[in-house]
């Protein structure tokens, strides 16, 4: 079975950077949700999404973030996204959700704001 998705975590003092590559659909939103659920549980609710190799995302992967992004807020935390590009910056966009999330062109200027 090939691995539609990677992700990595970063974490550093101040915030989390976790760095999605590939597909985020319905069959491979279950590794990310894990993974991000793991981290809100432990308090790490301060999270930059590196999305600058993600290729694409489906409505189960919007959904995902959103409930992250509304997760983190509830904790007094956040949910950036950084390095929107291509098809999934065109999805946000023309779903209307791009308004709803913080997006940074850069990891650092999401680290910096």
């Amino acid at each position: 079975m090939t691995t539609r998705l990677g992700v990595t975590v970063s974490r550093e003092a101040t915030h989390t950077v976790v760095t999605v590559a590939g597909e985020l659909d319905v069959i491979s939103a279950e590794r990310l949700r894990a993974t991000l659920g793991k981290l809100l549980d432990e308090g790490r609710d301060r999270l930059i999404l590196d999305a600058s190799e993600l290729s694409f995302c489906d409505s189960m992967g919007l959904r995902l973030l959103l409930e992250v992004h509304d997760g983190a807020e509830q904790t007094g935390g956040f949910l950036r996204l950084a390095g929107v590009r291509g098809v999934f910056r065109r999805i946000l966009t023309v779903t209307g959700l791009n308004a709803a999330f913080t997006i940074y062109e850069t990891v650092g200027d999401a680290v910096d704001a």
